[in-house]
């Protein structure tokens, strides 16, 4: 008999493949998933998986390709069904992204998104809120608050979801985006009657507490800049950028420096500012931030320099 699986060689190992690597993956906690650990689980060399995967990053693109593909209705949204769809979607990534240990919080983190995976995830559900009567700047705001809280709630609450449940977090955050007279819109930009700005005196409030001398008032500054990141304009932004990236350069307290390089990729996200704003983060050396922080600072520096 031949023991040989018809594969020619007795013990030949199974050969790699995507499907492969990111199922492998998955077995496990992505957040703190390695190279050596991932070529363990598969059998194989560290040589014979960078042959298929660049490095960890190319591995957790594959996860995310899987996991967009798991998460996506079968259906396309339309004028009828546009608010059933997206409610359909994030319960699914409740439940795909829950199952898999550290996945939420590896989304939820500034780093750049896989286009394969998350720019389809991100275009179906534009698709959606514009068949509910969004024009297509308020999509894609209306994209950036729904995907931006799901995924939060997801990482902060990991496998033991607290209350609020998902279930009522979710009806509250669509309802905030429809509009008020109950016809099941999105809201639209165009009707807004005030301009985006927190103000000077916010402003100035801000700047100071970036610059005391009190850790946590350093800390609680990065919080608010998080939390109105959607508020600022184009000056303001230019303002706190430049003053998160010269704090970074400074900064003696871990913990802050985290916040604070967490707060400049939430304002980056706003496209508000430019290299030139946060240049002195390139003075930051990257051996004296922490391991679980230096993503954080990769992703700034390739975004912008």
């Amino acid at each position: 008999m031949n023991s040989t699986g018809g594969n020619g060689r007795p013990g030949r190992p199974a050969r790699l493949s995507r499907e492969r690597i990111a199922e492998a993956a998955l077995q496990g906690d992505v957040a703190t998933l390695t190279m050596r650990e991932l070529a363990t689980r598969l059998g194989v060399s560290h040589s014979s998986l960078y042959r298929w995967v660049p490095d960890r990053d190319g591995v957790l693109d594959l996860v995310s390709e899987v996991m967009v593909e798991r998460v996506l209705p079968e259906d396309e949204p339309d004028s009828g069904s546009w608010l059933d769809w997206l409610t359909r979607l994030a319960w699914a990534m409740h439940d795909e992204f829950l199952a898999v240990p550290g996945y939420a919080a590896h989304v939820a983190r500034p780093h750049r998104h896989h286009p394969a995976s998350f720019g389809r995830l991100r275009g179906q559900a534009i698709a959606a809120f514009r068949a509910g009567g969004a024009d297509a700047q308020q999509a894609e705001e209306n994209w950036t608050v729904f995907g931006l809280g799901v995924v939060r709630w997801l990482a902060a609450t990991g496998s033991a979801p607290e209350e609020p449940p998902f279930g009522r977090y979710l009806d509250t955050l669509l309802r905030g985006l429809l509009r008020q007279g109950g016809d099941q819109r999105p809201f639209r930009q165009a009707e807004a009657t005030t301009s985006r700005s927190v103000g000077d005196e916010h402003l100035l409030a801000l700047t100071r507490d970036l610059t005391s001398e009190s850790a946590k008032a350093r800390e609680r500054a990065c919080e608010t800049i998080c939390d109105w990141v959607r508020s600022f304009d184009r000056r303001e932004a230019r303002t706190l950028a430049s003053l998160l990236a010269s704090a970074a350069v400074q900064e003696q307290d871990a913990d802050c420096l985290e916040s604070e390089l967490n707060a400049l990729g939430e304002l980056s996200a706003t496209g508000l500012f430019d290299a030139e704003d946060i240049a002195a983060l390139r003075r930051l050396p990257r051996e004296s931030v922490r391991a679980a922080d230096v993503e954080h600072l990769d992703y700034l520096i390739e975004e912008f320099f």
